[in-house]
């Protein structure tokens, strides 16, 4: 008898967990389950079935984007739509349309080369521009996907694959530019470009074309393999990029991610990032027979990386160095505070980077997050240069020059 009650409890838990409807084997308890003289069975048919009862979603509404939505938008209704949130959290499309208005994003698309249907792999399709303006919009709120759901007529389920896939296309597409790109921003003319636009900011050296660092992104705490995501410095999870910010304000290259434990040497050597600067960035009417002082551009970075022919590095602070080192130091320091602002630039525009809750590493290609971001924020400086280019007065490409094959 025990047995047989055992059993009437675990079909009708079963039935309510995996919801698997009135079939033969659990049509008799689930009429059991009317049962008011059962406390023990009318327990746990609240227990499993009040969770599924108060589950909420939100109405599907909004306007979908279209192109005519778009040019409908003037940035008067923008600002008053969405005023706060415009000013003070910067997180709404609607905001970016105002910034990037229509015809800019729908240029933006084209140069992208992305579809004019851009299909998911269940099959969703989205126009050309709404697949661009939904991945911003994502990009550009830390909040729900529900939020998107009410305002652009679009299931969470297929906000969230077109993000995921279409995240997946551009870094595929496009990552060529972030490698080692010497047919276009690491070029040896652009080099020289940079170069004589720090010096002129005031480096001491005429031979520095970028500013090498890394980042450290906050990630979920992976449920497998917790301590390789781990990063002692911050004491976060994380994973690791490296990038180099040019004085145009664009990132010209960016290697990663890689695991938070690793330490910004290790990220260094893994791109062959050195062996591609001695193959390409020699300066003018310098061959191999040049003084290796004189031969090759250079990188800046961290005291951490040392120094080479194609890397230098402030002088260690301690009692022995010198009133010239320490001059030296200071200078190059002080032009490379001014293109730091490239890593807070990515985050700025793009603050869903900050939701470290929402990147969880087994269930998102939370890699590709960063480095498309990274595009898209070189594709609007491209558009509208930022305060790093105009500090430098070097202007950066046009967009359609920057996204080539």
């Amino acid at each position: 008898m025990a047995f047989s009650r055992l059993k009437q409890y675990l079909c009708h838990i079963l039935t309510l967990v995996f919801d698997m409807g009135d079939g033969d084997l659990f049509h008799a308890h689930r009429q059991a389950a009317d049962r008011a003289d059962d406390p023990w069975l009318a327990f746990w048919t609240h227990f499993f079935a009040a969770p599924q009862l108060e589950t909420a979603r939100p109405q599907i509404g909004g306007n979908r984007i279209t192109i005519d939505w778009l040019r409908a938008l003037e940035p008067r209704e923008c600002l008053y739509q969405f005023r706060y949130v415009a000013f003070m959290m910067r997180s709404m499309f609607t905001n970016l349309v105002c910034r990037l208005y229509a015809d800019e994003l729908i240029h933006l698309a084209a140069a992208m080369d992305i579809p004019e249907i851009f299909r998911t792999r269940n099959r969703c399709a989205f126009p050309r521009v709404e697949a661009l303006a939904l991945l911003l919009a994502r990009f550009k709120s830390a909040g729900d996907e529900f939020d998107l759901t009410m305002r652009y007529a679009r299931s969470q389920a297929a906000i969230s694959e077109l993000v995921n896939e279409l995240s997946m296309f551009l870094d595929e597409r496009w990552g060529h530019l972030l490698d080692f790109d010497t047919n276009g921003l690491l070029s040896p003319a652009r080099m020289q470009e940079y170069a004589d636009a720090i010096h002129a900011k005031g480096a001491p050296l005429d031979s520095v074309w970028g500013l090498l660092d890394c980042t450290i992104r906050g990630i979920c705490r992976p449920s497998r393999w917790q301590q390789i995501a781990y990063n002692g410095y911050k004491k976060i999870h994380a994973i690791k990029f490296q990038a180099i910010k040019l004085p145009n304000g664009l990132i010209g290259h960016l290697f990663g991610p890689m695991e938070g434990r690793r330490n910004d040497n290790a990220l260094l050597a893994a791109p062959h990032l050195l062996e591609n600067c001695a193959q390409c960035a020699f300066r003018p009417r310098a061959d191999h027979n040049t003084p290796i002082t004189r031969r090759y551009f250079q990188i800046f970075g961290d005291p951490a990386y040392g120094v080479s022919p194609l890397l230098l590095s402030p002088f260690n602070a301690g009692a022995d160095r010198t009133p010239e080192q320490t001059k030296w130091s200071h200078a190059m320091s002080s032009v490379r505070m001014e293109v730091e602002h490239g890593f807070g630039g990515i985050t700025r525009e793009w603050p869903f980077l900050n939701a470290w809750w929402k990147l969880r590493v087994y269930s998102s290609p939370v890699g590709r997050y960063y480095r498309v971001c990274v595009l898209l924020a070189n594709a609007l400086n491209c558009i509208r240069p930022n305060q790093t280019s105009q500090a430098f007065d070097i202007l950066p490409p046009h967009v359609h020059e920057y996204f080539h094959n």
